[in-house]
């Protein structure tokens, strides 16, 4: 089950860009944190309260056209794709969407479908070797996630170990605002 309105994925053009390309008065301060960081998300919502990961779909599928274009995926190419919402003390907090390219399940990453309702980040940013891409951001429409009626600042970076690497896409609830303070330094 996802929870992104396809018929709106369709019907608004919402355009990434890197951080730097967006005025920053326009991004709540309470947010910006979250959107800019190099660590992982996951480790400060630990820090913040009880972490709890739950997985809305996790299987083989077609990547969205953005998403395939940003891999560079080929059209018939698949990838597995993860969607969870992660909360903090049982607030939704974290929206997130992962794509991973059946090339990029090598090494320590080929064991990425077993991870049932543990979180990605906590995982993926264990390697060493790991480089990300830049990382860019946007404020998606409204109604765009079911389950929100607000419009929401999202980031995505490519994580890149194998193959083409991994999409991870994190759309941030109003409720991370709550939290900002308790996840410490960002």
């Amino acid at each position: 089950m996802s929870l992104l309105n396809q018929k709106l994925t369709q019907q608004f053009d919402y355009r990434w860009h890197t951080i730097e390309q967006v005025s920053r008065g326009t991004i709540p301060k309470s947010i910006l944190p979250w959107l800019t960081t190099s660590h992982s998300i996951t480790a400060k919502l630990r820090q913040a309260g009880q972490l709890r990961v739950e997985v809305l779909s996790d299987d083989w599928q077609a990547p969205s056209p953005r998403e395939r274009l940003r891999l560079g995926l080929k059209n018939r190419e698949i990838a597995r794709v993860r969607t969870v919402i992660l909360y903090v003390n049982e607030i939704p907090v974290v929206y997130a969407r992962s794509i991973i390219p059946a090339r990029s399940l090598r090494g320590t990453w080929r064991y990425l479908p077993y991870l049932d309702n543990r979180p990605l980040g906590g995982y993926v940013y264990k390697s060493k070797r790991l480089r990300r891409s830049s990382t860019e951001v946007v404020k998606l429409p409204a109604g765009l996630i079911l389950n929100c009626k607000d419009s929401l600042w999202a980031r995505r970076s490519v994580f890149i170990e194998y193959g083409p690497g991994i999409l991870v896409n994190e759309a941030f609830y109003p409720a991370i605002s709550d939290i900002t303070l308790a996840a410490g330094q960002l």
